[in-house]
């Protein structure tokens, strides 16, 4: 039924003056809600999700949808109902707005069914915005009709309103659940032919992090995730360098974990046990980096960095003036290419 959402609403439409319309009915924990199909653009199952270093309580994470990074909203928040963690059969109906797209979360998908506008009632209350715009009077239930313009102007207003880790305590966390979550990323990534470690596809736009006090910056492309360091267990490992911290095992893969302020400047600072750890995008080693925190994203056009590589005379890592503030930015190639990295 899921997938057949823009098959139904192509094949039925309304004109402006049908006495019907056509809604896509859900269950929000145990009340049933409905969104105008017109705005839907599709039905995915739950999948995993991305999660920054903050972001509003209201978003579950965040998830590329059509080379675009969008948010997944838990909309219990702004329909003030209690909020109980979802699990591995909830749905995300992924909805256009005006220009905006997002993601919702849901329960469960109950029908796509065309409803007669008699049976739409004006809610009993009135205020200046109502995220219900009518109800709508089934048989069997009775369905709140969500004003979604006004749930999108609400979420665009709050997009400040970040907390540590927003409303990600809402996905499940044990191993089994998450696995789930991550094979289906990978189904929908490869179904849609997209690659499930590129979080952006623009090949100008880098990431940047501090390692304390210095802020680096690496592309998009070079990089395969973020990985919490307090969700994994760091291993010390003898006879190493001391830029290497030691290694975390991330879905059965050992990571190797540099620490760049030694490595680059000899700065032998101890970490405090937590950050992120960014995995770097190469098939032929497994390494990351452990940064205190994870900040803009920044565009840097490939004349700009050819012009860096001149000037310094060496490409692994280069200066990067932008609006005063000085970002140094990892040529991973060239990183993974140096002699230090190979323990003897």
């Amino acid at each position: 039924m899921e997938n057949n959402i823009i098959e139904t609403e192509q094949n039925a439409l309304v004109t402006p003056h049908s006495p019907e319309r056509i809604y896509t009915i859900v269950n929000i924990m145990d009340d049933y809600y409905a969104f105008d199909s017109r705005n839907v653009l599709e039905i995915i199952k739950f999948v995993e999700l991305s999660r920054p270093e903050r972001m509003p309580s209201h978003i579950v994470g965040l998830f590329e949808y059509n080379d675009k990074i969008i948010s997944i909203v838990d909309i219990r928040s702004i329909l003030n109902i209690e909020r109980k963690p979802y699990d591995v059969n909830s749905r995300i109906v992924i909805l256009k707005v005006d220009s905006e797209v997002f993601g919702v979360m849901v329960n469960k998908v109950v029908d796509i069914k065309r409803v007669d506008l008699k049976n739409l009632q004006p809610t009993p209350y009135n205020s200046s915005r109502n995220f219900i715009e009518c109800i709508y009077n089934a048989e069997v239930y009775q369905c709140g009709v969500l004003n979604l313009k006004a749930i999108n102007e609400w979420v665009l207003e709050h997009v400040d309103d970040s907390a540590q880790y927003g409303g990600f305590d809402l996905v499940p966390q044990d191993e089994h659940s998450r696995e789930i979550l991550h094979h289906r990323k990978l189904e929908y990534y490869e179904k849609t032919s997209k690659n499930p470690y590129t979080m952006l596809s623009d090949k100008d736009e880098f990431v940047s992090f501090f390692v304390g006090e210095n802020r680096y910056c690496l592309k998009m492309n070079d990089i395969r995730g973020f990985y919490k360091l307090q969700e994994t267990k760091m291993i010390k490992v003898p006879c190493t360098p001391d830029f290497i911290l030691g290694l975390v095992n991330i879905k059965g893969d050992f990571i190797c974990v540099v620490d760049v302020k030694n490595y680059f400047h000899s700065q032998n600072v101890p970490y405090s046990g937590s950050g992120t750890i960014i995995v770097l995008n190469s098939d032929e080693f497994k390494i990351g980096i452990l940064a205190d925190a994870i900040s803009d994203n920044i565009q840097i056009k490939p004349d700009e960095i050819s012009a860096l590589r001149k000037q310094d005379g060496k490409s692994e890592l280069m200066q990067y003036v932008k609006d005063g503030e000085i970002f140094l930015v990892i040529n991973v190639a060239e990183m993974l290419s140096n002699d230090k990295l190979f323990i003897r």
